[in-house]
């Protein structure tokens, strides 16, 4: 429910459990979640339902609606004179439009294949080492807009030893390895080789750890959803760099009408190397020796 709240029911959650509701989208949904996971009070929890009831309300029949739809077709109600007004399409039940011709398209859609035959279009200046989870399809299990799927997977001791030999210590102290264990999202489709798409709303934690994704882009419209730029994730500083100990990532989406996504996570290798800094006829020497 409080993934689908927008920035001004967000902030009135926040002020309701006396909690800092300043900030963008993104801070303040953390903050709400990290809110029902420390501690939520039952007042919290009939707040978060009451802005969700006013978020998506539902219609409900009256009396007289109900009547409507016990009828048999052709008849009108008891006490109406003159020719029975047509039911609205609203109250009408699904299907009752629809022709024989029509009743197939009632049927569910069929499910999308667990692996499906899916290619990523290859990275720039990586060459792919293995694959720990082959493309799987983040389908839909349940009536809910927020979906959640659960993957595993261990490296071998050869895997292990060739990321922790790339390991380099960058200018500034910090570390990074050439051979890195990344996260990919694309569409489900199988026609052409897909690039990079991160579903609506993705949140990823690995090994029970939030796994920091790329900032929001700047919106185009003004009132517009900002979006994350779809890249791969680089998940080798949380991941467990062992043979004995396997790896969990938790992905949470909101389904997307009309689109199912994909997951996959594997070694690539960089290309590149940090050489400081030189001038442009070194570069491009460099790169014409490649």
């Amino acid at each position: 429910m409080v993934m689908s709240f927008r920035v001004s029911e967000l902030q009135v959650l926040l002020g309701f459990a006396g909690r800092n509701k300043s900030g963008r989208k993104h801070e303040l949904l953390a903050k709400a979640l990290h809110l029902l996971k420390s501690s939520c009070a039952p007042s919290v929890q009939m707040k978060i339902k009451e802005l969700y009831r006013r978020r998506f309300p539902r219609k409900t029949l009256g009396p007289s609606d109900l009547s409507l739809l016990s009828l048999p077709p052709g008849t009108s109600p008891v006490g109406s004179p003159g020719p029975l007004a047509p039911i609205p399409p609203t109250l009408l039940a699904p299907g009752t439009l629809l022709g024989p011709k029509r009743e197939v398209d009632m049927h569910p859609p069929l499910p999308q294949p667990v692996h499906p035959d899916v290619t990523m279009k290859p990275l720039p200046f990586y060459e792919v080492y293995g694959e720990f989870i082959r493309p799987t399809t983040l389908a839909s299990t349940s009536s809910q807009r927020f979906e959640e799927a659960h993957f595993t997977f261990a490296l071998t001791p050869q895997q292990v030893q060739q990321i922790l030999t790339s390991r380099e210590v960058l200018p500034g102290a910090k570390c990074d390895y050439t051979i890195q264990v990344q996260l990919r999202f694309c569409l489900c489709e199988t026609s052409c080789p897909q690039e990079d798409y991160f579903p609506p709303n993705l949140f990823v934690k690995v090994n029970g750890k939030l796994c920091p994704l790329p900032g929001y882009l700047p919106p185009t419209k003004n009132g517009a959803e900002p979006k994350r730029p779809s890249r791969p994730i680089n998940i080798t500083p949380l991941a467990r760099l062992s043979a004995t100990v396997p790896n969990t990532i938790v992905v949470n989406w909101s389904s997307e009408f009309g689109r199912v996504s994909t997951a996959k996570a594997g070694a690539w290798k960089s290309l590149l190397r940090v050489k400081g800094n030189h001038p442009v006829s070194w570069v491009g020497e460099a790169f014409s020796s490649l």
